[in-house]
């Protein structure tokens, strides 16, 4: 079957991409030394992001006159901030993420002949954004490594470090290089969590898609209280990958917001088109990654609400008591969408919510073009 094959294979990639920093939830029987394992290897992974941000900032500081410079440190500070936070996350949510991942590989191994052409046809509407996402992240990961080769920059970003520890001189010259590819690559491989998130909300929408289908044929009350307990049991898994997926979106709407501003005010300044052009694409991709949760949330919470106008259009009229009941509750329970959102933090996440937040930086922008030029 196409569908269950080509899921098979984005989780395959999805878990090579994250293999660099070992985010691939564990399985739930794992050891407690493996666990231990991971856990230190994160830790490491911390200490070195922070080792790289406090050098970041350090160029910031001694460089605050050079904006061109300014623009580029910061914007590796923010991914690389980024970053870090998802590995906060990883170790906070780990349980909760491996609860829903393994119920996705679950699922993907039970397809049947008439689901498949449902998860087909999701992979086949979003698999190009996601998988170009993947494809620039990790270009960009590995891209910095061959700068020091290409051009007259002695190392793969152009952070200072003070001048008293001679990082000219080996072995300390190599260590800084492969330091700095290392947190470059681990930046890409981080950054895919936001695909894997994006594959979770997509699979429980096509899910609850399926028992749409299956409930329209339901003939008696045995189906029908088969449908009750998948559709409760779809609610628990949906709210457990939306509060999973909220912290991986509130830190990259975070982010973007500040990458996207950073370069918004370098645009104002009078620079180079090849600059203008390089940093368009970064704006681009920031706006991608809020509109990769932005898409699938959107759909989560139309299905949602499908599912209940679905139950209230069986002809519940001429069925006996029991029945009737049954499809209150469904109904009942399929009132309130399912929607990715921080209470008091972050609003719903839906394409109008994209729709506003790029509306937004707009606004900032032409504020900030009239304000410079005033």
């Amino acid at each position: 079957m196409r569908g269950q094959l080509m899921l098979k294979k984005i989780i395959f990639v999805l878990k090579l991409s994250l293999f660099p920093v070992l985010c691939w939830p564990l399985p739930k029987d794992a050891t407690r030394f493996k666990i231990t394992c991971v856990q230190l290897y994160h830790l490491l992974l911390i200490i070195s992001a922070i080792i790289a941000e406090i050098s970041m900032i350090y160029t910031i500081y001694n460089n605050y006159n050079d904006i061109v410079l300014l623009v580029e440190i910061i914007l590796y500070l923010s991914c690389t901030v980024h970053s870090t936070e998802n590995y906060i996350f990883h170790t906070i949510f780990r349980k909760r993420i491996q609860f829903v991942t393994f119920e996705m590989i679950e699922f993907s191994e039970s397809i049947q002949p008439h689901e498949d052409v449902i998860i087909e046809r999701y992979i086949d509407k979003c698999v190009m954004l996601y998988g170009v996402s993947l494809f620039l992240l990790y270009v960009s990961g590995f891209w910095p490594s061959l700068v020091p080769f290409l051009t007259d920059q002695p190392f793969p970003t152009p952070i200072q470090y003070p001048e008293s520890l001679n990082v000219y001189d080996q072995p300390l010259r190599v260590i800084i290089y492969i330091h700095q590819t290392a947190i470059a690559i681990q930046i890409a491989a981080q950054i895919s969590t936001n695909s894997l998130m994006g594959l979770l909300l997509w699979i429980t929408s096509a899910r609850l898609e399926m028992l749409e289908n299956e409930l329209q044929k339901t003939t008696d009350i045995y189906d029908l209280a088969k449908c009750i307990r998948k559709h409760q049991y779809l609610l628990k898994c949906a709210t457990e990958v939306t509060f999973a997926a909220r912290p991986f979106v509130f830190s990259s709407i975070c982010c973007s917001t500040i990458c996207t501003i950073i370069i918004l005010l370098l645009f104002l300044t009078s620079q180079s088109m090849t600059l203008i052009y390089q940093y368009t694409g970064f704006v681009g991709y920031c706006l991608a990654e809020i509109f990769m949760y932005a898409w699938p949330a959107e759909n989560l919470i139309h299905r949602s609400e499908v599912f209940a106008q679905t139950a209230y259009d069986i002809p519940w009229y001429d069925q006996s008591t029991k029945i009737r009941k049954c499809l209150e509750i469904i109904i009942l329970r399929s009132q309130k969408p399912i929607t990715v959102s921080i209470p008091c933090v972050m609003a719903s996440l839906s394409l109008s919510y994209f729709t506003s937040y790029f509306s937004t930086i707009v606004s900032y922008f032409t504020t900030l073009r009239i304000f410079l030029n005033n």
